[in-house]
């Protein structure tokens, strides 16, 4: 027994039954250290849960999002692609993946996990680990939401690609550096190349922040619209029955008037 076998064994259990599994494989662990990180395994909301079902229910999928994520990161900093055609086919993709028998708040929140993982690698990696505790949101600006909070269990260290080496010059054209050094345009020109595309990687990083920013908005106007549908409906309801309890007060009125003259006749007989 280790902790990733009873994670994966725990997370793939309905909510319900979370908390007499694990304390289960808690008092069966033979291992001090093992007992503790087992007891301190928390329990996956609604929306977590439905995350890490879809996970392991087609991890072919999820994969094939992911990719899709790193494409629209790339379109996103002008290397290559259509940003808007990857957006719509992140949108049909995630739509492919939810359950639409979810309640709308639930369906809400893993569309919002899902958008997450292809905004950022490690993001994707918490998504796919299939152990997520609560979903997770991102709303661009380089802010991240806090993965040791959201993630049962620490994700593995993530390999950052060597970097090129950045090119310098060389000995191999004496003639341009000599021109170069007289009269200064080439060390001009790099500065200006140099500032264009600091430029550039702040305009593209803008970019993909506001990119996440309206995926967000968007889902909190179909909330605000579903809440308006609501609401009508239950001013239409309020409104019959204002309706039917004015009827109701006028019908009893006329009938104590009628009452109150009876008794005055009898009374008066």
């Amino acid at each position: 027994m280790d902790l990733d076998t009873v994670a994966d064994e725990l997370y793939a259990l309905p909510p319900e039954d979370f908390t007499t599994a694990r304390d289960a494989a808690a008092k069966a662990a033979d291992d001090a250290e093992l007992k503790t990180a087992v007891k301190a395994l928390r329990k996956p909301t609604a929306s977590a849960h439905a995350v890490n079902q879809i996970v392991r229910d087609d991890p072919d999928a999820i994969d094939a999002l992911l990719d899709l994520g790193d494409e629209l990161r790339e379109a996103m900093t002008g290397k290559a692609g259509d940003v808007r055609a990857l957006t719509e086919a992140r949108r049909e993709q995630i739509s492919a993946l939810l359950d639409k028998a979810l309640p709308a708040n639930i369906r809400d929140d893993v569309t919002a996990t899902l958008e997450a993982a292809t905004a950022d690698p490690e993001l994707g990696a918490a998504v796919r680990s299939g152990r997520l505790v609560k979903p997770l949101r991102y709303a661009g600006f380089g802010a991240m939401p806090d993965l040791s909070d959201a993630v049962a269990t620490p994700l593995p260290d993530r390999r950052t690609p060597p970097r090129k080496p950045v090119k310098r010059a060389t000995k191999t054209a004496p003639k341009k550096a000599a021109s170069a050094k007289q009269t200064g345009p080439s060390e001009d020109d790099a500065q200006a190349a140099a500032k264009r595309e600091r430029e550039l990687n702040e305009m593209r990083q803008r970019v993909l922040d506001l990119s996440g920013e309206a995926d967000d908005a968007q889902r909190r106007y179909d909330e605000a619209a579903r809440a308006v549908v609501e609401a009508r409906k239950l001013l239409d309801r309020a409104e019959e029955e204002r309706t039917n309890a004015h009827k109701a007060a006028r019908e009893a009125h006329a009938a104590a008037e009628k009452a109150r003259r009876e008794l005055g006749k009898l009374e008066r007989s």
